[in-house]
């Protein structure tokens, strides 16, 4: 019998040196996906812009999940009197403890008594590389393949795929919170059928953010108590994401802003959105400490420890600002700027356009609907205008037909926004 020629299996036109064939299939599928959080973070990116053909001098962005405000100014300071000392700048240098520093944590204990009344021990907090590391590393710490883990819709577009990368086989499960015919936030009408919903499904997690991302409204206390009551019974974890907390419009926050962790409740802080540190990545995680003991294990081999320099600087900051009132100050200041500038948004959009929007209590962001796809929305006006918007469609499938409009990055600068949203118009009533 004559052997047939062999013949090689590598793909035609395969080279070696420039192929992604050789990388685990979990990376090919995410770049063939798209990712909500990738295509946000390209409206930053100048170069990325100018492949659209846009000008990126003439471009206003409504786009960003970022803040626009100044740092503190003594923030700032307590960074120039580390830095400026020999000494204190050697000592940045060296490796934190694995989960924070001790007096990093006792300053995030005062921060926590001064603006919400909480108690809470050093013991009960682990520091990391912001929210979204963190974030992943309690998934690690709670969730096995096969658990379940339940997300409101709309809801954050960047934990679906942290789960996809991190946690085989984990169910996601989402929860409609809106009234898609009405455009309406409608959670407080569905509190039973949630907590039934946990219940019955018994996800190991209930994620949760508030104010919310991408509607920036604030969960009431019925929701979040009966949410975590139901979470009890089934001996799950209610985790609220709280990236937004210091830029509520309202001083009469909810009770569950003030709770400490519990065995069945958890919470994530970042310091990246109120003191506008979002490049100086540090955030803390607030959780029982049988949970804070199981991340040592896990962050020791991804981050190894967080940033000294920030920890230091903050330590410094809190101390200090809470002493002469300045922190509280700076913050009730914020929150101003922030409402002021959603309440002239909301004005400007219900004026220009017909479209209804869901009216923001804190936080960054404007959910609209713009009664058409909103992949294509966006892109057509980005395009026709030089003005961008984020796409609904990565928050769930509610926000379809809608786009996110982001006040944060034009905190400051309200023609700005009039501007952009006045190119939308013309070209719309155009078409």
């Amino acid at each position: 019998m004559t052997k047939k020629p062999f013949k090689s299996k590598k793909k035609k036109n395969f080279d070696p040196l420039n192929s992604f064939d050789n990388l685990s299939k979990k990376v090919k599928m995410l770049r063939r996906e798209a990712s909500p959080v990738k295509e946000i973070m390209h409206f930053a990116d100048p170069e990325y812009i100018k492949t659209l053909g846009i000008n990126t001098d003439e471009l206003i962005s409504f786009a960003g999940g970022w803040v626009n405000h100044k740092a503190p100014e003594k923030l700032r300071e307590a960074y120039e009197s580390i830095v400026s000392d020999i000494d204190l700048f050697h000592s940045s240098g060296k490796y934190s403890s694995t989960l924070g520093e001790k007096e990093f944590k006792i300053a995030i204990s005062l921060f926590e008594k001064e603006l919400y009344k909480m108690d809470i021990s050093e013991k009960q907090i682990a520091v990391g590389t912001g929210s979204t590391q963190l974030a992943m590393e309690l998934f690690n710490v709670i969730l096995d393949p096969g658990d379940k883990i339940l997300l409101l819709d709309p809801s954050y577009c960047n934990y679906p795929t942290q789960l996809l990368t991190g946690i085989p086989d984990v169910e996601i499960l989402r929860f409609s919170v809106m009234d898609e015919k009405e455009w309406k936030f409608i959670a407080d009408e569905k509190i039973e059928e949630f907590s039934n919903y946990i219940r019955d499904n018994k996800p190991k997690i209930v994620m949760l953010v508030s104010p919310d991302n991408p509607t920036s409204k604030i969960l009431s206390d019925k929701f979040v108590k009966t949410a975590l009551n139901a979470i009890k019974e089934i001996n799950g974890f209610l985790i609220i994401d709280f990236a937004y907390k210091e830029l509520i419009f309202e001083n009469n926050y909810p009770d569950y802003f003030s709770w400490s962790p519990s065995e069945n409740y958890i919470s994530l802080r970042t310091n990246s959105k109120w003191c506008r540190s979002l490049g100086r990545r540090i955030g803390w995680v607030e959780a029982p400490e049988f949970i804070i003991e199981s991340m040592e294990s896990i962050q020791t081999s991804t981050i190894l420890c967080p940033d000294t320099l920030h920890q230091m600087a903050l330590t410094r900051f809190i101390k200090e600002s809470i002493k002469n009132k300045y922190l509280v100050d700076y913050i009730e200041e914020t929150r101003k700027m922030y409402k002021n500038t959603a309440e002239k948004t909301v004005k400007l959009l219900k004026e220009k356009f017909d479209f209804k929007i869901i009216i923001p209590e804190g936080g960054l962001y404007i959910f609209m609907n713009v009664e058409t796809d909103s992949a294509e929305f966006v892109e057509e006006v980005l395009k026709k205008t030089g003005v961008s918007f984020v796409p609904g469609w990565g928050f769930g499938r509610t926000g379809k037909q809608a786009i996110r409009i982001s006040f944060g990055p034009l905190v400051e600068d309200i023609q700005k926004i009039e501007k952009g949203l006045a190119r939308v118009e013309k070209y719309l009533k155009n078409e």
